[in-house]
């Protein structure tokens, strides 16, 4: 089992303490959650490891993805601030993991994966409230996410927080949100 990181214990620089957070979700369950560190490629390669094809598919439209050491530092190091990233555990295991990315100025691409046994439970929209406010202190504007069509759990969240806009290109649908607005 991985456990998260301590605070004391070799932070970025630039780690946002404000965003470790206890979040209470639907059916009494509760998470902790923070910023990612680099320290936490491992986890993130397990969790890929061990996921479910339809898990890696909806997220990353390819049911076998490779997470390399490359690919691990990109997705573990970031600046918090044009690239933000958060993860919720449970008991000392990683179950989501929720980040943005430059798409633009002033836009931020919005990603969330939630551990299948995690899902419905409201966490992928706390995830993405943490993200949107995140967001909003950094000067970004507008979000958007790439989800498949087929992918209703995902579609739902994001209209419930306020995307619209659907466009599909390519086998692959799109969605914004001006950020400020009310939902």
């Amino acid at each position: 089992m991985i456990t998260p990181l301590q605070p004391q214990a070799g932070l970025p620089p630039d780690y946002p303490f404000d965003y470790e957070r206890h979040l209470s979700l639907e059916g009494g369950h509760s998470v902790y959650v923070r910023p990612i560190v680099p320290g936490d490629a491992a986890l993130l390669q397990e969790a890929a490891e061990v996921a479910d094809a339809d898990t890696l598919y909806q997220r990353f439209f390819n049911p076998t993805v490779r997470l390399n050491e490359k690919r691990l530092r990109f997705l573990t190091e970031v600046d918090y601030v044009r690239r933000f990233a958060l993860v919720a555990f449970s008991d000392g295991e990683g179950v989501a993991i929720a980040r943005f990315e430059p798409a633009g100025e002033g836009i931020a691409e919005v990603a969330v994966v939630v551990e299948g046994s995690w899902r419905r439970r409201g966490l992928a929209t706390a995830l993405l409230d943490l993200l949107e406010e995140a967001a909003l202190e950094r000067g970004i504007n507008t979000l958007e996410a790439y989800y498949l069509p087929e992918n209703h759990a995902i579609e739902r969240v994001l209209e419930k927080r306020g995307f619209g806009g659907t466009t599909v290109d390519g086998g692959v649908a799109r969605v914004t949100r001006a950020l400020g607005r009310a939902r």
